[in-house]
């Protein structure tokens, strides 16, 4: 089934099946997709850059704080190697 639809960001008029008022037309839904994108590498860009600075200090001082460390240091260099950061 299809239905017309007005985008709610552009107001484009489109028909798209089992479309709701949401819908965005194919235009605006790859900027949305790209504005996606963007919002993802720049969230793992800075866990990248916490979890760097974390096992920066671990390895330095041999701890944070008053955490002790020796068993969180293999998870963190997991963690950035799995978010393709250098371990």
């Amino acid at each position: 089934m299809s239905c017309y639809m007005i985008c709610p960001n552009c107001g484009k008029e489109t028909i798209g099946r089992y479309a709701t008022d949401n819908d965005l037309c194919g235009e605006c839904s790859s900027d949305t997709d790209k504005l996606s994108d963007e919002k993802l590498q720049e969230q793992l860009d800075t866990a990248k850059k916490y979890i760097e600075h974390a096992i920066g200090t671990i390895k330095h001082d041999g701890h944070l704080g008053t955490i002790q460390t020796d068993w969180i240091l293999p998870y963190l260099e997991k963690a950035l190697a799995a978010i393709g950061g250098d371990k």
